[in-house]
């Protein structure tokens, strides 16, 4: 099936929610607090520090964030070195699922085998996402990020709502789980979703960490 390029700008980060992109699925997910450190582990982290140095790349048509926490190195369409704190799993994130949503035939499986977590999840996305084509940048009406919010984050695991506002003025929330392995963070995409990952919202939360510049 091609996705024509107007359909791609309305569905970006939508074609992730299709194939159970993300969904938190970790113990504790829902709560919107950070997990509290027991006696002699790290101080509580801090989850609502913005990035620093932040700029902005493109990637099939859409503005991605980059800063001091990562990622480091982008080789094509996969985008690697994240911090291992708060600001580089909401960046992870943010990449992971934009770029898992818009790449190219010839980009998607880098993308996968090397920005997403292995596992029945990742398996099953990769059948659904051979029978779509996508074979051209969004020129038009491509979705903004406004920044996110991390509702639970330890050192090996991090839930991360994305607020982005879609070319209709409309406003979303991606929830997504990366999860710290090989030394950087990787997309989780869970083997049974219980909740749809995109969801429509009305506003974005006063604490969000938001992404400017763009």
């Amino acid at each position: 099936m091609h996705a024509p390029n107007g359909d791609k700008a309305t569905t970006v980060l939508v074609l992730a929610s299709a194939v159970a992109l993300g969904a938190a699925v970790l113990t504790g997910c829902g709560n919107d607090r950070t997990e509290t450190s027991a006696p002699g582990e790290q101080p509580q982290a801090d989850v609502h520090s913005p990035p620093t140095g932040l700029r902005w790349t493109p990637f099939q048509g859409v503005e991605l964030p980059v800063g001091d926490q990562g990622p480091k190195a982008v080789n094509g369409s996969v985008a690697t070195g994240f911090d291992q704190a708060p600001v580089g799993a909401g960046l992870a994130a943010i990449h992971a699922t934009v770029r898992m949503s818009v790449a190219t035939d010839s980009q998607w499986p880098l993308v996968g085998q090397q920005m997403l977590a292995p596992g029945p999840g990742r398996d099953a996305w990769a059948v659904t996402r051979a029978q779509i084509s996508i074979t051209s940048v969004i020129t038009n009406g491509a979705p903004k990020i406004l920044g996110y919010n991390i509702t639970r984050y330890t050192r090996d695991a991090a839930d991360i709502a994305i607020y982005t506002r879609q070319s209709d003025s409309s406003l979303t929330r991606n929830t997504a789980t990366v999860l710290w392995q090989s030394s950087d963070w990787r997309l989780l995409i869970p083997d049974r979703p219980t909740t749809p990952t995109v969801t429509a919202v009305d506003t974005t939360p006063v604490d969000m960490v938001a992404l400017a510049g763009h």
